[in-house]
């Protein structure tokens, strides 16, 4: 693993700042291949709003000259897949949960190697757990990206058993939300759902691919309230995730599920629309 804090070669950051004390900041985990880096507007553009929404008054556009030169330097040319992540803090702020008017950002650019073992799971399908554990809800976070991540780590707690790759979570009112560290697609007659992001989950890149995908081929779908007995009930069910693009569902609990046809056309679309959206950072 090789780490930059604010450039430095470094793997420490003070302990008053504010993302290790309250959870304050945003992170990006990106897919990168030697120095092609997939999707990095939309992933910047994430990022950005996400210190936005979080009230950071900080200079947006010199921070990401410094992160991409960052990359630069931790990327090389002969290098294969890896997986860069982008952490952004509010820095040091004093004692209390008020920040300071004038922000100093800490930022973390870290790369590391390509998680093995997955690549036949979009091929193969994984199996789903249910989890006990929901989301919380908060409209003010819904969508974001940002540090405290402590839903998911207590629902990844809940199995242990490699029978099971992903876990379904419910949002509080008992609907789907998302897998653990997936969105979640389900086909129902020929269209495709996603559960809506309006008081929980994470506004996933890949899923945003998937959907321009999917209207490119002319797929109709619907972002809304999915209830769990329309994931029992699905043709077809399928999760995305930066790294791990699209993974067939074929078993949730005791049910067996095929891969749909929409899964299968969007599979075979993915590829080249992920290299046409890779490139270096100029």
């Amino acid at each position: 693993m090789q780490v930059l804090v604010n450039g430095q070669a470094q793997t420490q950051i003070a302990v008053h700042d504010r993302g290790l004390a309250y959870g304050d900041g945003v992170f990006e985990t990106i897919a990168v291949i030697g120095t092609h880096v997939q999707f990095w507007a939309p992933h910047w553009q994430r990022l950005e709003s996400g210190l936005k929404r979080l009230g950071f008054h900080c200079d947006t556009q010199q921070l990401k000259q410094l992160i991409e030169s960052d990359m630069r330097t931790l990327l090389a040319p002969s290098n294969g897949p890896g997986v860069l992540k982008i952490t952004v803090t509010r820095g040091q702020g004093g004692r209390g949960y008020l920040p300071p008017e004038d922000v100093l950002p800490n930022r973390i650019v870290q790369l590391t190697s390509w998680p093995e073992g997955r690549e036949h799971l979009s091929g193969t399908g994984v199996s789903l757990c249910l989890c006990k554990q929901r989301w919380s809800a908060n409209q003010s976070l819904a969508g974001l990206k940002h540090l405290n991540r402590l839903d998911q780590v207590l629902a990844r707690q809940e199995w242990h058993s490699e029978a099971y790759h992903e876990g379904i979570m419910l949002n509080q009112q008992g609907n789907v939300q998302s897998a653990v560290m997936s969105n979640v697609f389900i086909e129902v007659h020929g269209q495709l759902l996603t559960p809506i992001n309006d008081t929980a989950g994470i506004n996933g890149i890949m899923a945003a691919q998937v959907m321009q995908l999917a209207s490119h081929l002319g797929i109709s779908l619907q972002q809304q309230k999915i209830k769990l007995s329309q994931l029992e009930s699905a043709d077809g069910v399928f999760l995305t995730n930066s790294l791990n693009g699209i993974w067939p569902v074929v078993k949730f609990a005791q049910l067996d599920y095929a891969i749909g046809p929409i899964t299968q056309r969007l599979l075979a679309a993915l590829p080249a629309h992920i290299d046409a959206h890779s490139q270096p950072i100029s």
